[in-house]
């Protein structure tokens, strides 16, 4: 893991290497062990890397890394968790080794079978690949977006790196926003990242699943991965198919264990941090690891006690179980005001609120030595553990195939994520018996009045009502953000024509996974855990766990009363119950309103009085303001306005710090 750079000058001038040097240290954060630059000065071609050493430790991990009698060059940034697997097989085919890093298995692989080589990953990248011979530069992402990769193609010059903040060090970029960006974001906060467009001006990102050939005469973008052209057969039977999850899922955590340096795992409580750490124990267990250090069973687990999101009895019965060493941060406002501002800007774009929770537990853990943490990350978004999944579920009952038992078993599921905890029940009776044929029977001899009159669809208000844009939720009398669409091309890359024959409920997990909540949360988690140079691994997020996900039936998800089915069916025996069976949903997130009400208020009436807050063009700065004088005052939710106060920061910062770079440069 670590942090990348490249600039090649294919018709435009050079970069000195002092220039050079500052657009990869400002990536030192991401790789704070050490710094590998290479000039090619007949091609004008600068490769640049910050290292965060985590597998062979010595310099012959070292990158930029060269292969093949330095035919083949590379630069990157993340895991190939199944590299011992790979190098064995790229061994049988006469290819030899002088580290221990999964790094020059890229190489080997990419010499051995060009951009096949990444169908044969299994990990998490962003790199770039430099071919001396051919002189061409190829660049990957990964599957599914896990490691970030900018790009920009300026006067003749390609430059490309992990960071949007990176770019701000080279004399082109003059640090500002973008405004119709921003206020298309500020519109969808959630579905930038599956655009190419970014908040700053002129740089681009190159999608996830994506690789991208640069040559003198041009670029070229091709999408090397398609979720739905790789699902499996799954098994018939839930039993079947709650085995074959468990034994995926052991595998992606067994390999994501190997490391040379310590392991942690950000425990929340919660279904899924619980079960990243349930799978470890017992992979300990059973004595079933390689490759892993010796320090690699250690919790840590973000507290926020006096408010809704804590869920330390939670997290305290896992390590219980599991044995594990716990430590408990506390995050309070206190925090909050300190660093908030630093997290912002931290994070480099737009989220619905601020990850201090996040951002400060992976500072604590690389305070205590730790480098690697294992995350629960990604399974809400294919499982279905979000209310948006129950409510696309229940209005397809709705339609020309309504079945009574499938919408009970639906509105049970709605009832648990409101707050109960609910075990086995009516749901499990009409699964295994015929009482749910007659009920088919029945409900299709009922009219939409008398389903009305019974109550049927005040469960799907209900979902509606949750599932309310920020936008929606303003408590201004006037707008936030100003009617209209902004200018610019923003349209959202059409989805796969074979989800049209899907259900309701397959349609929206793609969507989640592949378009909007995931990548943009995706892009949080990487930032805060790389601002303080640690490595975040997330089991749930093996290709393998995600297209047997995608490939199970919708009752596999939300089925017998409960949200992210076949996990918790697959957990049995391997967690506790109180935890596996808990339907409960609280997201890992921070407590703002609690914060906006507290210590945080000063902080927040200062921006909302500003004379630039109030006169920006991308929002409307009057309604703004008011909408925070109310958060603050109690009488309304800081949650529609956060998103422009997390604009306007960060728009700040970004002029600020380049402010800041320049002086640096001229007095240099």
């Amino acid at each position: 893991m670590c942090g990348i750079t490249g600039r090649w000058a294919y018709g435009g001038r050079d970069l000195g290497a002092s220039e050079f040097r500052a657009f990869t240290d400002s990536l030192s954060h991401r790789g704070p062990d050490g710094r590998g630059m290479e000039h090619f000065a007949s091609d004008g071609l600068w490769l640049g890397h910050r290292r965060l050493a985590i597998l062979d430790l010595s310099d012959r991990g070292r990158q930029p890394m060269s292969y093949a009698d330095g035919r083949y060059w590379l630069t990157f940034n993340g895991e190939i968790y199944n590299f011992i697997e790979l190098r064995e097989i790229l061994r049988q085919q006469g290819h030899r080794f002088v580290s221990e890093s999964d790094s020059e298995v890229i190489l080997a692989a990419y010499a051995q079978w060009g951009a096949e080589c990444q169908l044969r990953f299994n990990g998490m990248w962003a790199f770039a690949i430099w071919d001396a011979q051919k002189k061409r530069l190829f660049l990957s992402r990964d599957r599914f977006g896990v490691k970030p990769l900018y790009y920009a193609n300026i006067d003749g010059c390609f430059s490309f790196a992990s960071e949007l903040k990176a770019f701000r060090q080279l004399s082109w970029c003059r640090g500002g926003l973008d405004e119709q960006v921003l206020a298309h974001t500020l519109r969808n906060v959630v579905g930038q990242e599956c655009m190419p467009d970014t908040l700053l001006p002129g740089v681009k990102r190159l999608p996830a699943g994506h690789c991208m050939t640069v040559k003198p005469e041009g670029a070229h973008i091709e999408q090397w991965w398609k979720t739905l052209e790789h699902l499996p057969e799954t098994p018939e039977s839930i039993d079947e198919q709650a085995q074959k999850f468990r034994d995926i899922f052991l595998d992606a955590c067994r390999i994501r264990l190997r490391s040379d340096v310590a392991i942690a795992t950000s425990l929340s409580g919660g279904l899924d941090s619980s079960s990243v750490a349930c799978a470890v124990f017992e992979l300990g267990r059973r004595g079933a690891v390689d490759h892993v250090p010796d320090d690699w069973q250690r919790a840590f687990v973000a507290c926020f006690p006096g408010t809704g999101l804590d869920e330390r009895s939670y997290a305290e019965e896992i390590v219980a179980h599991t044995g594990m060493r716990p430590h408990y941060s506390t995050i309070s406002v206190d925090a909050a005001i300190s660093d908030i501002e630093k997290v912002i800007y931290d994070l480099e774009d737009i989220w619905y609120v601020p990850m201090v929770g996040a951002w400060s537990i992976y500072r604590e853990m690389r305070r205590l030595g730790m480098r690697v943490s294992l995350d629960g990350h990604g399974a809400d978004e294919f499982l279905g553990g979000y209310h948006f999944f129950v409510q696309a579920a229940i209005e397809e009952q709705f339609g020309t195939t309504f079945c009574l038992s499938r919408y009970l078993d639906l509105n049970r599921v709605r009832t648990g994520l409101a707050g109960g905890t609910k075990v086995g029940g009516s749901g499990e009776l009409l699964a295994h018996s015929g009482i749910a044929s007659d009920l088919r029977s029945f409900a299709g001899r009922m009219t939409r009045q008398s389903l009305e009159q019974l109550g049927i669809f005040e469960p799907l208000r209900t979902l509606r009502n949750l599932g309310r844009s920020w936008i929606q939720e303003s408590s201004s009398a006037e707008p936030i953000l100003p009617y209209g669409a902004t200018e610019g091309n923003f349209d959202v890359p059409p989805l796969p024509r074979s989800l049209d024959s899907g259900s309701a409920l397959h349609k929206k997990l793609f969507e989640f996974f592949h378009v909007n909540v995931l990548p943009t949360f995706l892009r949080c988690i990487d930032r805060a855990s790389m601002a303080h140079g640690i490595e975040v691994r997330m089991p749930f997020m093996d290709w393998r766990l995600v297209t047997f996900g995608f490939a199970l039936p919708d009752e596999s998800k939300l089925g017998q009363g409960y949200t992210k089915y076949i996990l918790r069916k697959a957990m049995q025996g391997l967690m506790p119950d109180s935890v596996r069976l808990r339907t409960k949903k609280v997201h890992f997130s921070s407590p703002i309103n609690d914060w906006a009400r507290q210590g945080l208020a000063p902080w927040l009436l200062d921006i909302a009085a500003s004379r630039s807050f109030r006169e920006a063009s991308a929002w409307n700065g009057k309604a703004a303001g008011l909408a925070v004088e109310k958060a603050v005052a109690g009488h309304a939710s800081i949650d529609p306005v956060w998103p422009v106060l997390n604009a306007y920061v960060l728009q700040q910062r970004f002029k600020t710090e380049k402010q800041e770079d320049r002086s640096e440069m001229v007095s240099a």
